[in-house]
């Protein structure tokens, strides 16, 4: 199967990107749901500070002529005071507005305003409700914009702070002046609204590393999926070339054999004829069915024998390497039977057994030992060899990885592994330097 590699980064990519957007519109409309909210409790602030400033200036107790209230206050008909309420802006409200200006303005021509006590107000409301004040510009100023009274400060210790300026002002008009009375408080940000603006900033560093974590990823997908695809050509290519000389040899065989004499060497040109047969019938099978390994677990298996196919393979590896004294040992049932495919996992022992002899400079004993449990039927090969040391072993069945490289090509036990696990098993390697090693394959019992 062909991987569209670039569509699965850019819909990856694509989907972190709407997930990313999905979460800042959520954020940024909480965040700007929050702000507006703030700024209208510093309205209320600046204009209920304002309105109580004028109750205590004209006096709150019982004996006050009338004192101005906010709406939220329920209305008793009959009271003896006069109420002036305020509140959202209406009819009514333009009255009292304008009739507690008209009381400001007053008391700044008879010189009674002073803005401290409106600061005082503003300060304890904004620190109750909204947040701290990190500084403050309250100013009283005329038609000229001069400065009648003004009150200016920050706070000490401000630092690195998230924070916002909310700004208010009330414009005071008579029928020849005008005065502002003007606020300006820079208020803290609350944690939420910080921590807010850090989710987005952490949320758009965590996209950027998983969309370059997944490139990575896939990129090195890509270039293993060539390496193998490169790697299962090189494979068949090298099985397709032998078929040439092996039949060649056949017709050699088979020719010696019709012209010889002695019955002996006959049958032995009749049998090695046989054996050229065989290995010229798997390579055919090898090359018919490219793909079988992954369809192993697909396809009917096959029961054979454990113990014939190990003498088979022994008897051709002892031929191979005629001038080691190999000893193998047999320790298992010989009635001991695995379902799977023959061709394939001959080739799995043979790669095996001949490791363990090619690869040792002592006297090669080789022990395979197999058993059956109730979940499994397990497999050891151990050698007597030079041993593999631990940083080898963690790369040994990867492809193209070899520690022979005058002869070594990286394929065999990448494809060992590649057989056992299509069986739906497992293949492992113990071993120690200089004593040996220990190759183990798992696989499932079918015969429970």
């Amino acid at each position: 199967m062909k991987w569209n590699f670039r569509t699965i980064l850019i819909a990856s990519a694509l989907a972190l990107s709407v997930l990313l957007l999905s979460q800042g519109i959520w954020i940024r409309n909480s965040m700007s749901q929050r702000k507006e909210n703030r700024t209208n409790d510093f309205q209320s602030c600046f204009n209920n500070s304002i309105t109580n400033v004028i109750n205590e200036l004209l006096g709150k107790d019982d004996n006050s002529p009338f004192k101005i209230e906010q709406l939220d206050h329920d209305v008793t008909i009959g009271e003896s005071t006069s109420q002036i309420h305020m509140d959202k802006p209406s009819a009514s409200e333009s009255a009292s507005r304008l009739l507690e200006n008209a009381l400001i303005l007053l008391l700044i021509e008879e010189g009674n305003f002073s803005l401290s006590p409106l600061d005082s107000l503003i300060n304890n409301c904004i620190t109750t409700g909204i947040g701290e004040i990190l500084s403050a510009d309250l100013t009283l100023q005329d038609s000229e914009n001069l400065p009648i009274d003004s009150i200016t400060y920050t706070a000490g210790h401000t630092g690195f702070r998230s924070s916002k300026l909310y700004v208010a002002e009330r414009v005071l008009t008579s029928l020849d002046r005008t005065y502002t009375i003007r606020a300006e408080y820079r208020i803290a940000q609350p944690a939420n609204l910080r921590n807010m603006g850090i989710a987005t900033l952490v949320s758009l560093l965590a996209s950027i590393a998983v969309i370059s974590i997944l490139s990575y990823l896939l990129y090195v997908i890509r270039q293993r999926h060539n390496q193998i695809q490169n790697m299962e050509r090189s494979f068949h290519g090298a099985i397709h070339d032998l078929k040439a000389p092996l039949a060649y040899v056949y017709f050699l065989l088979s020719s010696l054999e019709e012209e010889e004499m002695e019955m002996e060497k006959r049958e032995s040109l009749s049998l090695t004829a046989e054996k050229v047969s065989s290995l010229t019938g798997k390579i055919n099978r090898f090359l018919q069915s490219k793909k079988e390994i992954k369809q192993i677990l697909k396809k009917g298996k096959k029961r054979f024998f454990l113990y014939d196919m190990t003498k088979q393979i022994e008897v051709e590896i002892t031929i191979m390497f005629p001038h080691k004294e190999i000893l193998f040992h047999n320790e298992f049932d010989a009635e001991l039977s695995i379902a799977g495919s023959p061709d394939h996992l001959e080739a799995v022992l043979r790669i095996l057994l001949e490791n363990a002899v090619k690869y040792n400079n002592k006297q090669p004993e080789v022990a395979i030992r197999s058993w059956r449990d109730e979940e499994n039927i397990v497999i050891e090969i151990e050698d007597n060899g030079n041993g593999i040391p631990h940083n080898v072993v963690r790369k040994l069945f990867k492809p193209y990885y070899t520690t022979d490289n005058e002869h070594g090509t990286g394929i065999g036990l990448y494809y060992a592994k590649s057989i056992i696990k299509a069986h739906g098993g497992n293949i492992s390697v113990n071993s120690v330097v200089g004593k040996g090693s220990t190759f183990t394959i798992t696989l499932p019992n079918t015969n429970r």
